[in-house]
C-alpha cells in the first residue's frame, strides 16, 4: 500500500515536470515568433536591404494590372516607339523606291515599289495637294496626278510612318492654271465646273490633252480616305468658268463642321486656303449643300 502511494507521487511529479517543460517551450516559441515579427516590422520600416531590393524589383510596379496608369510614373508626356533591329538584308528588301516622271499635259507619273507595304494606305503630297491611295498586293503603285509647280517636290507617306521624297522638273505647268479642293471622310464632295454650255465633273486623270478637265484623285476604299478634285485649264487663269462644290449631306456628316482645303495656282502664283463648312442638322440627309465662290481670280501680293 505504501509502495503504491509512493509510486503515485513519483508519477505525479513527473507529469508536472513534463507539463512545465511543455509550457516553457511554448512560451519560448511564441517569444521567438514575436521577436521575428518585430524584426520584420523594423526591417520594413527601415526599407529593404540590397538583397530584398533585388527580389522586389524583379517585377516592376508598373507591370501590375491593378496599377492605375500614371501612378508612380510622374507626368507622362509621350511614348517613344522603339524599332527592333533587323538584318541588313531585310532592310534592303523593304526599302521603298519612288520614280517621278514628267509626262504630257503637265502631269506627274509616280511609280512606287514598297515590297513590305503591300495593300496599304499611302498619302501623296505636292505643293499643298494631298490625297490617299493604296498599294497593290505586291507593294507597287502607279499614280498620275497634275503638277502645280515647275520644280515639283513630291512626298509620299507610307503606313509605317516612313517618308519617301523626290523631285522632278515639269516646265510645261507654266502654261496651265489649276484649282484643287481636298476633303477627308466623312465629307463627300464633287467639284462641278460650268463653262458656257459645258459641265465638267471629276474623271480619272489621263496623260496628255489640253482641254479643260476635272481630275479625280484618291481612293475611297482606304481607311481614312483623303480625296481631291483638280480643275485644270490651259492659260494664265481659270477663265469665265464657274466652280461649284457640291457637298452631299449624309447621316455621317449632318450636323457637323467639316474642313476643306483648297490650292490654286496660276501665272506663277499659288494660294493655299482652308475652309470650314457647317453641315445642316440631320433630317436633311440626301440633300446637297452648294459651296459657291470657288476659284476666285488670283492676284500677286503687293511688294513689301
Amino acid at each position: 500500500m505504501l509502495w503504491g502511494k509512493k509510486a503515485l507521487r513519483i508519477f505525479a511529479a513527473v507529469a508536472v515536470a513534463v507539463a512545465a517543460a511543455h509550457t516553457a517551450e511554448s512560451l519560448k516559441g511564441k517569444g521567438a515568433q514575436q521577436s521575428l515579427l518585430q524584426a520584420e516590422s523594423q526591417d520594413a520600416g527601415a526599407g529593404p536591404g540590397p538583397a530584398a531590393m533585388s527580389r522586389v524589383s524583379a517585377v516592376p510596379v508598373s507591370a501590375s494590372l491593378s496599377k492605375t496608369p500614371g501612378d508612380g510614373l510622374g507626368n507622362l508626356v509621350g511614348i517613344t516607339p522603339v524599332a527592333g533591329t533587323t538584318p541588313a538584308v531585310r532592310g534592303d528588301q523593304c526599302r521603298p523606291t519612288m520614280q517621278l516622271t514628267a509626262v504630257a499635259g503637265a502631269m506627274i507619273h509616280l511609280a512606287l515599289s514598297a515590297p513590305c507595304n503591300r495593300d496599304e494606305r499611302i498619302v501623296v503630297r505636292h505643293s499643298g495637294l494631298s490625297f490617299a491611295a493604296r498599294t497593290r498586293s505586291d507593294g507597287t503603285a502607279t499614280i498620275l496626278f497634275p503638277a502645280l509647280r515647275p520644280d515639283a517636290t513630291v512626298a509620299l507617306y507610307l503606313a509605317d510612318s516612313r517618308l519617301v521624297m523626290g523631285r522632278v522638273a515639269v516646265p510645261e505647268v507654266a502654261g496651265y492654271s489649276r484649282y484643287a479642293i481636298m476633303w477627308e471622310s466623312p465629307a463627300e464632295v464633287e467639284l462641278r465646273v460650268t463653262d458656257g454650255d459645258k459641265v465638267l465633273i471629276g474623271t480619272p486623270p489621263v496623260i496628255g490633252g489640253s482641254d479643260p478637265r476635272v481630275m479625280s484623285l484618291g481612293s475611297p476604299d482606304v481607311q481614312y480616305p483623303l480625296m481631291a478634285r483638280v480643275y485644270s485649264v490651259p492659260g494664265k487663269g481659270l477663265g469665265q468658268a464657274a466652280l461649284t462644290g457640291e457637298l452631299r449631306i449624309t447621316p455621317a456628316s449632318c450636323g457637323r463642321t467639316l474642313r476643306l482645303e483648297t490650292v490654286q495656282t496660276a501665272a506663277g502664283v499659288t494660294k493655299v486656303a482652308e475652309r470650314s463648312v457647317a453641315v445642316p442638322l440631320c433630317g436633311t440627309a440626301g440633300d446637297i449643300l452648294l459651296l459657291k465662290n470657288l476659284g476666285a481670280p488670283l492676284t500677286r501680293p503687293p511688294p513689301k
